[in-house]
């Protein structure tokens, strides 16, 4: 074993233990704020899913393992500073997080790859003073937790140009929200558990196809298909009588959640499509788009339920490409480096207080060669979500993206003993 596969064992165990990568009050609702997947390549150009070759993995679509010619190693880390807006107040959070790791091997029919990402992730902290008790009282709500995803992906050529691939998805992980309630001057509060463990499989298909036409311009598509699937929650409650420095007060009452049905509840993974179309001159430029539709009625917490809260139909739409002035120069290092850009919408998806809960992103990055095959995909994504109307809370994100694909080959029979 070499030692990248043995720091790729190594951070594979880490990233399943450690993930806090939302303060985002949205993150209450359902299963919490979900995440924009994608390698740091494929999200610099927008989330764009229609280009492929011969040495990078797109996670989105493993027909894409189709065209891999070389071992990948993938790994992805976000720093994300965000700033909250009310109308009456603002606070900034900032959080970093493992965003993605795998591992693709092409063989002589097939590829196929295996990781972790997350899907969704629960991070939040907010507080209501009610002056008008005596003594006064500050309701507290937080929460933690979140869902990652363990996949095996295969892709193989159907005939030349056009690939199929699968990818099956075991999701597991836990959500934790908290309601405490404190009053001024009284040494203990009581604080409400509601915690659920949650775990369920899902499967996606897809197909990439490709075209040289004049002049060597090639056209690129892709397409996605994800069934409707549904996660078992296991959910428990408790109420607990704490000191103000949170340590325990010397009351606990488990609540018997099986009178009421819902000590185990199911939670909607909703069906997608997406389709990527794109067109470039290999080794050079490509600029494409991408459309991907969400079904409704998905994400519902049964377990934590709100009236003003809907999960809805929804469209996710991005547009973006990369310029790589000359992949094989070696008089001039920035003629080698690949310049990325992109943009994204999504249109809602989570409706609160009867407002749909919108998305805007713009991408920036740089692919830096390492080696003859490998780059450190370097970028930034600028953003708001969200608005600061009908009470609610508007976002305005600045992510950092640092990813690094390694590409090494394998069983490669020797020509001498």
């Amino acid at each position: 074993m070499n030692k990248i596969s043995l720091l790729f064992i190594v951070l594979f165990i880490q990233f399943g233990f450690a993930q806090k990568s939302s303060y985002s009050p949205y993150s209450y609702f359902g299963v919490g704020e979900t995440n924009f997947s994608a390698t740091a390549d494929n999200k610099m150009m927008g989330g764009n899913t229609a280009y492929v070759d011969s040495v990078s993995v797109n996670l989105n679509v493993p027909a894409s393992l189709s065209k891999l010619k070389f071992v990948n190693y993938s790994v992805g880390v976000n720093l994300k500073n965000n700033r909250y807006s009310t109308q009456d107040n603002n606070a900034k959070t900032t959080t970093a997080s493992l965003n993605y790791l795998s591992v693709s091997i092409p063989t002589k029919r097939l590829g196929f790859n295996f990781g972790l990402k997350p899907n969704t992730s629960v991070g939040y902290l907010l507080e209501s003073v009610d002056e008008t008790t005596d003594p006064v009282s500050t309701n507290r709500y937080n929460g933690d937790g979140g869902i990652n995803s363990a996949f095996l992906g295969i892709g193989f050529e159907l005939f030349k140009n056009f690939g199929l691939g699968i990818s099956s998805s075991y999701s597991f992980g836990n959500l934790n929200h908290y309601h405490s309630k404190i009053l001024t001057d009284v040494e203990l509060y009581t604080r409400v558990s509601s915690e659920s463990s949650l775990s369920g499989l899902s499967y996606n298909f897809s197909a990439v196809f490709q075209q040289k036409f004049r002049n060597n311009i090639k056209i690129y598509s892709s397409y996605v298909y994800q069934p409707e699937s549904s996660l078992t929650s296991k959910n428990s409650q408790s109420i607990r009588t704490l000191k103000l420095d949170g340590s325990f007060g010397g009351d606990t009452e488990n609540i018997n959640l099986s009178l009421t049905g819902m000590d185990e509840t199911k939670f909607t993974i909703p069906s997608f499509s997406s389709f990527g179309l794109g067109f470039g001159l290999d080794k050079k430029w490509f600029v494409g788009l991408n459309f991907k539709s969400v079904q409704g009625n998905g994400y519902r917490n049964e377990f934590m339920s709100l009236d003003n809260v809907n999960f809805n139909q929804h469209n996710i739409y991005s547009v973006g490409g990369f310029y790589l002035p000359k992949f094989d120069s070696f008089t001039n290092f920035f003629d080698r480096v690949t310049y990325r850009a992109g943009f994204k919408y999504i249109d809602g998806g989570l409706e609160v207080n009867q407002q749909d809960i919108k998305d805007f992103g713009i991408n920036f990055g740089l692919g830096i060669p390492v080696g003859r095959l490998s780059k450190a995909n370097l970028g930034v994504e600028f953003g708001q979500r969200g608005t600061d109307d009908f009470g609610l809370i508007k976002e305005n994100y600045l992510n950092f993206m640092i990813g690094v694909s390694l590409n090494d080959l394998w069983f490669i029979k020797s020509m001498y003993n």
